[in-house]
């Protein structure tokens, strides 16, 4: 909508305020309001449709972004709501997405993914049923290749014993039991 002042508004037409506008209408205090706030939630749909084109996002993540952005709370929260229900924003397949490259990046056991994915604002439920996904997913053979590498990894610190580098493999979040076995096979 283009106002004769100059001023332009950008909105969905399926708003309820844009079924109230005409030609030649007079805009009062609450029109030009509901105008202001149905073009924000225009601008940060496409700013979330932006961000989501690029990569994955999880809701916290995607709302902390947006919120920088000067985006009202309202806004932000209508926007993603939408997001959702339409199925373009998902924290489920973003924590799967998140959980594959970080296990090809950085090998880690599945207690330090779950508290990582976790300290992203993914819910636990969410980050425990991912990771669990994506680990019987990749298999065991996989998973001890995780922490082989982790291993190699830690293991060419100077002067590590072997105390240290388990506590530093238990950190990663790998389970002691699997850390005793390769450990036992490595002396």
């Amino acid at each position: 909508m283009h106002l004769d002042d100059g001023s332009l508004f950008l909105f969905d037409s399926f708003l309820p305020v844009a079924a109230r506008l005409e030609l030649g209408l007079e805009l009062d205090e609450s029109l030009f309001s509901e105008l202001e706030s149905a073009a924000e939630l225009f601008s940060c749909q496409r700013r979330a449709l932006s961000l989501l084109a690029r990569a994955e996002q999880c809701r916290w993540g995607l709302s902390a972004k947006l919120a920088r952005k000067g985006f009202s709370r309202d806004a932000v929260s209508s926007s993603l709501d939408k997001l959702e229900s339409v199925g373009l924003l998902d924290d489920y397949r973003f924590a799967e997405t998140w959980v594959r490259y970080r296990l090809q990046s950085q090998p880690e056991g599945p207690s330090r993914l779950r508290g990582a994915l976790m300290a992203k604002g993914v819910s636990s439920t969410v980050a425990r049923e991912a990771v669990d996904a994506i680990l019987e997913e990749i298999g065991d053979e996989d998973s001890d290749d995780a922490l082989e590498r982790a291993w190699v990894k830690l293991s060419r610190r100077p002067g590590i014993s072997n105390e240290k580098l388990t506590a530093a493999l238990v950190r990663k979040g790998f389970k002691f039991s699997k850390i005793r076995v390769l450990l036992s096979g490595k002396e």
